[in-house]
């Protein structure tokens, strides 16, 4: 795991690609290397997990031709490099980097990259073809940014590499609405215009003229034709091969030359990795939690609980709540551009605990995307049992639910009724629109925003849902895997653990299991109200019955009581009127409504006063001066 930079030249540039690396040293603390021809630069800053020895990069190919700079694992090399030996590859290293050179020199990029099962960003260059390539896993679990200007084309692992080549630093419109609607901004776009994140399963090949062609490699959406008519019928055959497919993707990502452990926060998906790498290991697993001291946001007995049921090794450190506001300003800034999910706050504190006693961790992410385990899941079934009612019924009940006042007892079941109330008349389309939009509806937008910045980008949110042809729930899942897992799930997890220079590993985003997850009918992972139902039932087995009783919580801080109370000033600061005016960006009358609705708990604006706290650090730290 590392960080990768660098740029290919179409003039002669004075920039420094040993700058550039350094700033990427969390990513990669333990070496740097660079490469420099008149050509390319590249950078690369190196966390070592394999090959500890003789995996440094760049790597050059044996005949000096190619040269690479990676950022990831590839979780099948060892196959791939019995298959490149038997046509003549001859090895020098343990890496799995090697594996990529020699993968391309007998393969091509595009027939190599159509091999890979893992998560990677990489660069390379061809002296003899003058070709030039950057390419990114088939889901996004690695970032990468790109950059061209009138001397070169630049990349990097992350946005803090290119702010100091940015001719002009411009905020783009079509990137901050997507933040203020979805918390976060998904590819290929970022908060800087002409910035741009390279999308998932695709490369840029590069001509020796300085153009370049984005090409894709993966497409889900063939994924899903292919599997049409093909689905399972037996439950018990489904229940099986998930067993098998798990293991087998757990087992690959235990691979490692350094200490590795598990997050295990107590739920459903983190449960069932600990459990199974458990029994794969030989020698009791280390798993890690956060708890609270405050018991109303603590579920850490319920990590003990499955961590003594499976007997690792568990390390849980309590929390007061005010702890976490001790980082919160260096977590917003790490991400570079404006990130609202605020559960990256207790994710970086698990990892930095974590770090202190392993290099790698499996997380139980991604199941929720694949196997139906969200709220919003159940969104057409409450929205059905609520059109259902005779009118006067939802006449009363949305009338008492505009005026019960947020409180500690009635915030969470006022939220929920709100949002199936609101998308319960509305289109297949628009209901996925409204429930995965967690900020500022177009409306709302519309009150938010001056004119200069109002931007319909409801269409971009739509448009993963429109551009297959499925029943609606296929509809749904392809689109969070498209949207929400690359834009906000993928990031928050990684940005967190290469803060403290620790790698994760999403076992569930095996792409055996993504097509798998496609092979089952609907009521294989949603049973009426019963949420990842194949999940519970494949794994019940390995965890104590208690564990699948547990509702759903999530990993935020309160933010509700936070603006009321440590955070009150500070937001009152951030959004002061005169300041706002001065920035133009956003208009002072509406945020002045929403932070006296909150105050008053008319209304629980958390969400949308935290996508405006967030917004707002980011403004002064990267805009101002």
């Amino acid at each position: 795991m590392c960080g990768i930079v660098g740029f290919y030249k179409y003039k002669k540039s004075e920039v420094s690609i040993k700058t550039l690396t350094s700033l990427l040293q969390k990513r990669g603390p333990d070496s740097q290397g660079v490469y420099e021809d008149e050509s390319v630069a590249l950078g690369h800053a190196r966390l070592s997990v394999l090959d500890l020895v003789t995996g440094d990069q760049p790597m050059l190919s044996g005949d000096q031709n190619e040269v690479i700079v990676f950022n990831g694992e590839i979780y099948n090399f060892a196959d791939l490099r019995n298959e490149l030996v038997t046509l003549g590859a001859i090895f020098v290293t343990q890496s799995d980097t090697e594996v990529l050179l020699w993968g391309y020199k007998l393969w091509g990029m595009a027939a190599l990259l159509s091999r890979l099962e893992g998560m990677f960003a990489f660069a390379l260059w061809d002296k003899e073809k003058q070709s030039f390539f950057i390419a990114r896993d088939r889901f996004g679990e690695k970032p990468l940014y790109y950059y061209k200007n009138q001397e070169a084309f630049y990349f990097a692992s992350e946005l803090k590499a290119l702010k100091t080549v940015l001719t002009k630093k411009k905020i783009d419109k079509t990137a901050l609405n997507l933040y203020l609607s979805l918390s976060y901004i998904p590819a290929p776009y970022s908060i800087f215009e002409n910035v741009m994140k390279l999308e998932p399963g695709h490369y840029l090949e590069f001509s020796n003229q300085g153009t370049y062609e984005d090409k894709s490699y993966y497409q889900l959406e063939d994924v899903i034709e292919k599997n049409r008519g093909s689905e399972y019928s037996d439950y018990q055959s489904a229940q099986s091969d998930l067993r098998d497919l798990l293991f087998n993707s757990i087992e690959k990502r235990m691979i490692a030359d350094v200490s590795i452990g598990s997050f295990l926060s107590g739920g459903i998906d983190s449960s069932i990795v600990s459990a199974i790498m458990a029994k794969l290991s030989d020698k009791p697993i280390n798993t890690f939690s956060i708890g609270f001291v405050e018991k109303e946001y603590d579920e850490s007995d319920r990590a003990q609980l499955v961590a003594k049921h499976i007997g690792s090794n568990h390390t849980q450190y309590m929390l007061g709540v005010g702890e976490l506001l001790e980082y919160m300003d260096e977590i917003i800034d790490y991400f570079d551009e404006p990130f609202g999910d605020p559960s990256a706050i207790p994710t970086y504190l698990v990892a930095k605990k974590a770090k202190d006693k392993v290099t790698v961790v499996l997380t139980g992410d991604c199941a929720d995307e694949l196997f139906a385990g969200y709220d919003k899941h159940l969104g057409n079934h409450y929205a059905e049992k609520y059109n259902e009612l005779p009118s006067i019924a939802r006449k009363i009940i949305a009338s008492a639910v505009n005026v019960i006042p947020h409180t500690a007892m009635t915030n969470q079941l006022l939220r929920k009724a709100k949002k199936v109330i609101k998308s319960s008349f509305l289109s297949p389309q628009d209901r996925y629109a409204e429930l995965a939009s967690l900020g500022f509806s177009v409306s709302q937008k519309a009150e938010l925003l001056q004119s200069e910045y109002q931007l319909d980008i409801s269409g971009k949110v739509k448009q993963y849902f429109n551009e297959i042809e499925a029943d609606d729930m296929t509809k749904t899942f392809y689109s969070d895997l498209k949207l929400v897992l690359e834009g906000d799930m993928l990031p928050k997890v990684d940005r967190m653990c290469m803060m403290n220079s620790l790698e994760a590993r999403v076992p569930f985003l095996d792409s055996k299991i993504v097509d798998f997850s496609f092979q089952i009918p609907l009521d294989f992972k949603l049973k009426g109200s019963v949420k990842k139902r194949i999940l519970k039932d494949a794994f019940k087995d390995l965890l104590p019955k208690e564990t699948f009783g547990f509702s759903k919580k999530g990993f935020g801080p309160p933010l509700r009581v936070w603006f009321k109370e440590e955070l009150k000033e500070e937001l009152l600061v951030l959004l002061n009127e005169d300041k706002l005016s001065v920035q133009g960006i956003l208009n002072t009358a509406y945020v002045n409504k929403i932070i006296g609705e909150h105050m008053s708990n008319k209304q629980n604006h958390s969400e949308k006063l935290w996508l405006l706290f967030v917004f707002e650090k980011w403004y002064a730290h990267n805009m101002i001066g």
